[in-house]
């Protein structure tokens, strides 16, 4: 109880479900954010930089490849496409400058207006290995029209690429960039805003979708705790979800079938064992009371029903140590047809005072590879259960019939048959026919339940073949050892 009360204190302190998702949506809106910001703060302009000095790259590359016949239109078309100043020299001839174009948007045009053809021959020397020279000039501040100083002039890239004896020299001017970051921090303002309500809003209504077939879980898992198994848990609309109202459907239906194997347990063994209790007291009072009743009549029934008490406790015990898989089989070869024989004259004798008749039908002698106290076992109960059930001839057959690999053994009864509609139901524990079931001296309804455990742990074919009728036959089929192998 302690332990629940801490489980439950423990509950109170976990984080909702809404709260996690604002979590979980928040951070990565948040790291979005900051990435644009720090872009827009620190990384606009070399980024702005970096793609120009990139384009000039491309087109000097063009100029270097075009033909001399088209070297003027390339120029001309370049430039304008690009806005750049572009000049071009043959340094074979003295540095004669061949193409030119001055982009008239580019009021700092180093090309045209500061930079000489006398230079060519100074920045041809400047590309050196690399063939390429560039240079990032801060322009300064421009003047208005009363000469006030109005703004920041921006930069201006001048680049120069030489290759087989062709200078290619360009320039670009970048503006300044104080308009488009203020901008773009207006944009991402606006869009900071609407990433948070759109992360207020899925924070809101996402959970309730998320949580409600979860809360109607919880409810129905505490209703199976209680001991409801009708419950049905929800599917949901999410796969996952479904999944596990799938697995808590099939939990519950087998929390009610273990549930109501417990009661019938209960109810079974408790008549099981009333019934030789009773009759051993009352036997035993008779003889103390009365004069006379100490007679090896009474006696022997009162070891008869201690005996039933036995079998009840020992077939309890396999049952159990079956289904917690505590059994190990130990396979060894030896002669079935002998244990058959050995088990049918020693059953023969026992029940032999009561008129029964079990005879054995062996084709051969058949060795076989196989645990040989279980499978004795086995043999045992299917006996048992051929008797308590077989018709008023009391007539038994035990066949075996060895062929191929494997040998098979049948018990077959002359008895009333078994219900079609019961016969999937034969191997569970304490299941009784109710059409066919009376109270006998060797029976606990645990036998054919132990076979099937024993005869899977063989690994061994194993069934029933019932006519309404024309009695009931039990088989079994193991594999046949070797010849030679028999210890």
């Amino acid at each position: 109880m302690k332990t629940h009360k801490n489980d439950k204190n423990e509950d109170r302190r976990l984080p909702t479900l809404r709260r996690r998702l604002i979590v979980y949506l928040a951070i990565p809106a948040a790291i979005i954010l900051a990435a644009i910001w720090l872009t827009e703060t620190f990384f606009l302009g070399a980024l702005h930089r970096s793609v120009k000095a990139g384009e000039m790259r491309k087109v000097a590359a063009e100029i270097v490849s075009a033909d001399a016949g088209s070297l003027d239109s390339a120029v001309e078309s370049l430039g304008v496409k690009y806005n750049l100043c572009i000049s071009v020299y043959d340094m074979k001839n003295d540095g004669v400058g061949i193409a030119s174009w001055h982009s008239t948007v580019n009021p700092f045009c180093f090309i045209h207006g500061f930079v000489s053809d006398s230079l060519a021959f100074d920045m041809y020397e400047k590309t050196g290995d690399k063939g390429e020279y560039t240079n990032t000039v801060k322009i300064g501040q421009s003047f208005g029209r009363d000469g006030e100083e109005a703004s920041d002039a921006g930069e201006s890239i001048l680049m120069a690429r030489a290759s087989d004896g062709v200078l290619v020299v360009l320039n670009a001017h970048l503006s300044p960039l104080s308009t488009t970051v203020t901008t773009l921090r207006i944009m991402t303002a606006v869009i900071s805003a609407v990433i948070a309500a759109g992360v207020a809003l899925i924070a809101y209504f996402l959970p309730k979708k998320v949580s409600d077939p979860l809360v109607k879980m919880r409810d129905g898992a505490g209703r199976l705790a209680s001991g409801d198994y009708d419950v049905r848990f929800e599917r949901g609309n999410a796969k996952e979800t479904a999944e596990l109202a799938d697995a808590l459907n099939i939990a519950t239906h087998e929390l009610a079938e273990t549930d109501r194997i417990r009661r019938d347990l209960i109810a079974n063994v408790s008549h099981d064992l009333r019934t030789p209790l009773t009759l051993i007291s009352g036997y035993a009072e008779v003889m103390r009371d009365i004069p006379g009743e100490m007679n090896s009549e009474n006696m022997d029934i009162i070891v008869d029903e201690a005996n039933m008490l036995s079998h009840l406790v020992n077939d309890m015990l396999d049952a159990s140590k079956l289904t917690d898989g505590a059994v190990r089989i130990e396979p060894a070869p030896f002669s079935l047809t002998e244990a058959l024989s050995e088990t049918v004259s020693r059953y023969s004798k026992l029940k032999g005072a009561e008129g029964f008749d079990i005879t054995l039908d062996a084709d051969r002698d058949a060795v076989v590879a196989a645990d040989r106290a279980r499978i004795l076992q086995v043999v045992f109960n299917l006996l048992n259960n051929a008797v308590n059930y077989t018709g008023d001839d009391k007539k038994v057959t035990v066949r075996q019939t060895a062929g191929g690999s494997s040998c098979r053994v049948e018990i077959t009864d002359t008895g009333d048959g078994i219900p079609e509609e019961d016969l999937p139901f034969i191997w569970d524990r304490y299941f009784k026919s109710r059409e066919f079931h009376k109270r006998t001296r060797e029976g606990t309804g645990l036998g054919l339940s132990i076979v099937k455990n024993l005869l899977m742990l063989h690994g061994a074919p194993f069934g029933v073949i019932s006519e309404k009728g024309k009695g009931t036959t039990f088989w079994f089929e193991l594999p046949l050892a070797e010849s030679g192998e028999q210890s």
